[in-house]
């Protein structure tokens, strides 16, 4: 009975603390902005209308190894301040509406936040930050008005940006810190990084284990009030080697969860590993592509979500509203810059295809979804779901609060979709798809077709692998890239697997303040364009005579 007491009033007490330091960072964050919000100024300048400050509270665990040993362990705290926006002006018009610096930065010489949960110091490291953006903020207000006066026209007629309004949010979600095990995860990283010790052709590897866990704060004068937990556990093996002709030789190997107890189990990861091993041994003796390839293209695996994911979130084209504008020129404008916002209920790819961004869904067939959100780093909540594009047609767009058009809504995506469910109304079979890749290929007199898999997806570099047209024979080719990639890639699909899964990609956002975020792509597992063009990536050499050999080959 004694036991269960002591184990309650250790609960009660540990919730206490939680509150406690909730309440401190929330209160600090809160009464300096109520403070500055009422006090602030500038001799000879305008007050703020807006102020926002964010807050991101977090523990990280990194262990890595090489060749059965540690190089690196160690667990972090850090604290850190995201967000520290300030706009002087009105909705309409303040300082962000004519330039392209949006945003003021911080200097070097401010304070830091303290680890502790010091109310003061934490309220002096955002008041020393408030004073510099705003100083820049309200300055140059002072020179858009200027700018405004001098052109002679009405706002309304020149390109500008204004700011959209949006309910305030007040999202506090309690989540503890979970403890981590640090030496198991030193042993599981000594037994990985040993199975490289046999393969002396390979002349360097990386096991790196990575557990971030931590809160996201944010407040602003509009009533917002967040306290949002995330967590990101990862795992990746890295090796490089090279060829007989000295060319450099990269693969890898990566998983992705939101905690470290929903990694592969130990037994898959060695499995992966020697996967690995093999692959890159296959690759030492493969050849190269020698020239430029047009012609049908099968992708596979997470190959289908990089691929959209470069259509659609990156380049001259994508699924971003512009929050650029026309700049000024002697009052005159230059030409808007290119974005889709011209595309807007167009057909923009293959009427087979519907598109549409589920931020809220956190779990797929078992996968935890990595980008899922409820409050973007605004503090603006999403729909549960918009689409994007319907049956080939684009419908909408992902916007931040910075406005440009009649048509631009604020709608919560200012650090990207965060998930993307992409539907395609084919139901090919994996055999029916590889006898519509090689039927293609002859048809377009090719000796091969290429399919093109995750294995080896590095930064935009592939493995590929070339299907003899007569034989249907596969042989693995190192180093290709995957070239001129728009909506026009998905214009032509001949064909598309009835099973999804799910992939998280990393650094697929526009998250301004918090850095690179994730986004999660539910996605057919194999998609078959008709056209593509993949170029062979030309790879650095280096070829060096040993006066000694390596340890390894001596054993």
């Amino acid at each position: 009975m004694k036991r269960f007491f002591l184990v309650g009033v250790m609960a009660v007490i540990a919730q206490a603390l939680i509150a406690q330091s909730e309440e401190v960072i929330l209160k600090a964050m809160k009464d300096e902005l109520q403070r500055n919000a009422k006090e602030l100024s500038l001799p000879g300048y305008e007050k703020p209308f807006f102020i926002m400050y964010g807050l991101v509270d977090q523990k990280t665990m990194v262990v890595s190894g090489t060749l059965g040993s540690i190089i690196n362990s160690n667990e972090d705290e850090n604290r850190y301040k995201s967000t520290t926006r300030i706009l002087v002006g009105n909705y309409e018009f303040n300082d962000e509406s004519l330039e392209d610096n949006l945003f003021s930065q911080p200097n070097a010489m401010e304070i830091g936040l303290p680890l502790d949960d010091d109310y003061w110091g934490i309220r002096r490291s955002f008041w020393a930050t408030t004073d510099n953006v705003y100083r820049s903020a309200a300055r140059h207000f002072e020179k858009h008005k200027q700018t405004l006066k001098e052109s002679g026209k009405p706002l309304a007629e020149l390109p500008h940006r204004w700011f959209g309004q949006v309910p305030a949010q007040k999202m506090i979600v309690t989540q503890p810190f979970v403890s981590v095990n640090r030496l198991e995860w030193e042993a599981k990283v000594r037994e990985l990084s040993g199975l490289f010790k046999t393969v002396p052709g390979i002349t360097n590897s990386v096991v790196f284990v990575s557990f971030v866990q931590g809160n996201k704060y944010m407040v602003n004068t509009e009533g917002l009030e967040a306290k949002l937990p995330f967590s990101h556990a990862s795992i990746t093996v890295f090796v490089q080697g090279k060829e007989e002709g000295g060319k450099f030789l990269f693969d890898q190997i990566s998983f992705e969860a939101k905690a470290l107890d929903k990694l592969p189990a130990m037994a898959q990861l060695r499995l992966e590993v020697e996967r690995l091993i093999k692959r890159v041994k296959e690759e030492k003796k493969q050849p190269t592509l020698e020239e430029e390839y047009n012609g049908p293209i099968l992708l596979e695996g997470a190959a289908v979500a990089q691929t959209f994911s470069s259509t659609l979130m990156a380049g001259r084209e994508g699924l971003f509203a512009s929050d650029n504008i026309a700049k000024l020129k002697g009052f005159q404008f230059e030409d808007e810059s290119v974005s889709s916002e011209g595309k807007v209920g167009k057909s923009i790819m293959n009427a087979l295809i519907s598109i549409k961004a589920k931020p809220r869904l956190k779990e797929y067939n078992g996968v935890d979804l990595l980008g899922s959100f409820v409050l973007d780093n605004e503090g603006v909540s999403p729909a549960d779901e918009l689409t994007l594009v319907e049956n080939g047609v684009l419908k909408n767009l992902l916007n931040n609060r910075t406005l440009t058009n009649a048509n631009q809504t604020a709608n919560g995506f200012a650090n990207g979709p965060g998930v993307v469910e992409v539907t395609i109304a084919q139901k090919d079979t994996d055999k029916a798809l590889r006898d519509k890749l090689l039927a293609q290929a002859r048809k377009e007199g090719l000796t091969f077709a290429l399919i093109l898999r995750d294995e080896a997806s590095r930064g935009g570099m592939m493995n590929a692998y070339k299907v003899d047209v007569a034989t249907g024979k596969e042989q693995l080719v190192r180093n290709v890239n995957l070239r001129e990639l728009g909506f026009k890639t998905w214009k032509r699909i001949l064909g598309a697997s009835s099973t999804y899964v799910a992939h998280n990609l990393g650094g697929a956002g526009f998250d301004r303040e918090f850095g690179p975020s994730f986004t999660s792509w539910i996605v057919p597992t194999a998609v078959l364009l008709e056209e593509g063009e993949v170029q062979p990536l030309r790879m650095p050499s280096l070829k060096e005579e040993e006066y000694i050999t390596s340890p390894l080959k001596s054993n």
